[in-house]
């Protein structure tokens, strides 16, 4: 089952974003980063960042069940 690192991992090499860019896009450093995608971190702390960041919708990140990206 695909959880929300998948999906955080997926869009963020859909648009070609390091671990470290995505990390400052959304003020988190890389090894926070690393941790949402290993899942080791269900869940993060700053979502909202982190959608606006992956121009994805924060419901399919977490849920899956949404269009991921933003309109």
């Amino acid at each position: 089952m695909e959880g929300l690192s998948n999906r955080l991992k997926q869009r963020r090499e859909e648009l070609n974003l390091t671990q470290a860019e995505l990390g400052e896009m959304a003020g988190y450093s890389q090894q926070s980063i690393q941790q949402i995608e290993a899942g080791e971190t269900q869940r993060p702390r700053k979502l909202h960042e982190l959608s606006i960041a992956l121009k994805c919708d924060s419901a399919w990140l977490i849920f899956g069940n949404t269009y991921p990206h933003s309109a």
